[in-house]
């Protein structure tokens, strides 16, 4: 017991083990998917010394590693993410560019509302379109309802204009506040 009262009263935020941990998994693991599971647990337990080493991390070779790098960068909602994820809007591989436009909507963030609007009006997939929608309602910027106007004039896919049509409401509630 006074082992453990030792480790909180030195450790008092709890996260710093488990932190420590994974960011150790992360960076020196051989297997792709201990690095995974890594990047993907430090979203979960949410340090903000995760950031930095997750954003290494979107370099990694692997797929699965930089997906749950992203996914667990949104997580953690921190705006020094914005910059690091934006290319990877143009990655080749949709679940990658899916992934980005989410994170980049858990942050939350205007800076990135330029980099989403082509995404959600000229991406080739539409879980990326999608994804990107929904982002900019969740960031709220009038910046997107320009684009978001032109897209529901030419899009034939019920979803988006869903999408659209829910986006422009939350980006109009979040000027105009009731």
């Amino acid at each position: 017991m006074k082992f453990i009262q030792h480790l909180i009263k030195t450790f008092k935020d709890w996260r710093y083990l488990p932190t420590q941990f994974l960011i150790s998994k992360l960076k020196k693991s051989e297997s792709a998917e201990i690095r995974s599971y890594a990047a993907e647990a430090l979203g979960v337990v949410g340090d903000e010394y995760a950031n930095q080493p997750l954003i290494d991390a979107l370099q990694d070779k692997n797929n699965s590693v930089r997906r749950f790098a992203i996914s667990s960068l949104g997580h953690l909602r921190n705006t020094i993410a914005i910059e690091p994820l934006i290319p990877f809007l143009q990655d080749q591989e949709p679940d990658i560019r899916c992934a980005t436009a989410i994170a980049l909507g858990e942050i939350s963030h205007p800076n990135a509302v330029e980099a989403l609007i082509p995404a959600a009006t000229e991406d080739s997939d539409r879980s990326v379109c999608s994804a990107a929608i929904i982002a900019l309602g969740k960031i709220g910027d009038r910046r997107a309802i320009e684009p978001l106007n032109n897209l529901m004039k030419k899009s034939d896919s019920e979803w988006i204009l869903r999408y659209v049509s829910e986006t422009l409401h939350q980006i109009e509630e979040s000027i105009n506040p009731p």
